[in-house]
């Protein structure tokens, strides 16, 4: 019988944990920009139209917010939050946005706008001057 309880409980685990951390709400930091990233050949990536590069040991993280391997995200186009480098200009992080994170607008695109705006950390939002 304890058999079968801890089983069934490892099988609840299993599937109410994916759902649940699709839920949770993601903190991105003040760096964080937003763009869209094609992945051609990792390390090589387009971002907003312009060729670009994973740094090495990038971290990309899926909506799901667990990394992805960049070799799977070849062929594929994503709205992103993304940092950089700050000696190399390469992308050091990058989240993939879900639905909901897409609509937080405004997000800056670029440094001049990060610089220019106000950024609350607790809800995530920016504000333009």
């Amino acid at each position: 019988m304890d058999r079968r309880r801890t089983l069934l409980t490892a099988l609840m685990i299993a599937v109410v944990a994916p759902a649940s951390a699709q839920e949770l709400a993601r903190e991105f930091p003040l760096t964080a920009l937003r763009g869209v990233v094609a992945f051609s050949g990792p390390p090589a990536v387009l971002l907003n139209g312009a060729p670009a590069q994973l740094a090495p040991g990038a971290r990309l993280h899926g909506t799901d917010n667990l990394l992805v391997l960049p070799t799977t995200l070849t062929g594929s186009s994503h709205t992103v939050h993304y940092t950089i480098e700050d000696t190399t200009g390469m992308i050091k992080e990058l989240w993939i946005l879900r639905e909901a994170e897409r609509k937080n607008k405004p997000w800056p695109k670029t440094i001049e706008e990060r610089q220019a705006w106000s950024f609350n950390s607790l809800t995530q939002t920016w504000t333009k001057p």
